[in-house]
């Protein structure tokens, strides 16, 4: 049986690392879930996004109000 020092150890993990990284992120079918909360100016700032392109969509008449609790939205 061969033996292992912990440097060799640490060698084979560090190389074989990048590899191993690449080859688990493009296995992942689903979306990554966000781990940490939002910055307040990146919320403002998505929430500015959010709204102008809500308005645009109202005013090239691609959103249509079915009823009270129904609308549709064409996306592009």
């Amino acid at each position: 049986m061969r033996e292992w020092k912990a440097v060799e150890i640490e060698k084979e993990i560090t190389a074989k690392m990048p590899e191993i990284n690449r080859s688990i992120i493009r296995s992942r079918k689903e979306r990554v879930i966000r781990r940490r909360p939002r910055d307040p100016e990146e919320q403002k700032i998505l929430d500015r996004i959010c709204i102008y392109k809500w308005q645009k969509a109202l005013a090239e008449g691609k959103v249509k109000i079915l009823n009270n609790r129904e609308w549709y939205y064409e996306f592009d």
